[in-house]
């Protein structure tokens, strides 16, 4: 009978013990959008870990270059550096430009938007960006996923420009199309090829055209990762 009671009391215990447990939360995880996933495809996770980068931007035109430029860039400071030919510009974007200055940094925002135009889904603001499945690509004329990223904002030094990217099934861009003032014709399009991953970032360097006439790469790609 002793037995009986000491096991009757364990069982009470053990309910207690479960009736005192509060019942589990559900976690939502937030689904990420098509720009997200294409950014993070591209490293932007790793983007908070760079202290520096470094490029050369060059175009080749039918197989011989007509320019190059070479930046340096601390995206925490906002220091920019810029040599072409025998001039260097060095200025901060965060300051008031002047002429050289402001005329230096639409190259840089150029040139960075062709280094980095999965990010700029993410990062520029005064955008609108739409999505459309299963489109022909301008180029390989595969079937892709597009998503467009138009400027509609005054800022910028594009308003009213359109860009069109058009991405794999692992949200890697493959090709994209600019398209002045939104036209509905194709002003540019190119290729990415020759992807690269330098310290967790991942870069297509190189971009041609359909014809292959133009040739927009990048070379000597350095980044420094913060101590």
């Amino acid at each position: 009978m002793k037995k009986a009671v000491i096991a009757f009391i364990c069982l009470v215990f053990i309910a207690s013990c479960k009736n005192d447990q509060k019942p589990l939360e559900t976690v939502q995880v937030k689904e990420l959008t098509t720009a997200q996933k294409i950014a993070a495809e591209a490293g932007i996770d790793n983007w908070s870990d760079i202290e520096e980068i470094k490029f050369s931007f060059n175009v080749d035109k039918n197989g011989s270059t007509v320019m190059t430029r070479h930046w340096s860039w601390n995206p925490n400071t906002n220091a920019v550096q810029l040599i072409a030919r025998e001039d260097t510009v060095n200025y901060n974007r965060k300051a008031t430009l002047d002429s050289i200055q402001l005329s230096t940094d639409r190259g840089f925002i150029n040139d960075i938007y062709w280094l980095l135009p999965e990010y700029k889904l993410i990062w520029d603001q005064g955008t609108s960006i739409t999505e459309e499945k299963s489109q022909v690509a301008p180029i390989s004329k595969n079937t892709l996923d597009k998503v467009t990223i138009l400027y509609t904002g005054d800022g910028g030094y594009t308003p009213g420009d359109a860009y069109d990217m058009y991405y794999d099934k692992d949200y890697k861009v493959r090709e994209w199309a600019y398209r002045r003032q939104n036209d509905t014709t194709i002003g540019m399009a190119t290729t990415f090829e020759d992807f690269k991953t330098i310290k967790g970032l991942t870069f297509a360097t190189t971009h041609k055209t359909a014809d292959g006439s133009t040739n927009i790469n990048f070379t000597d790609i350095e980044i420094t990762k913060k101590k």
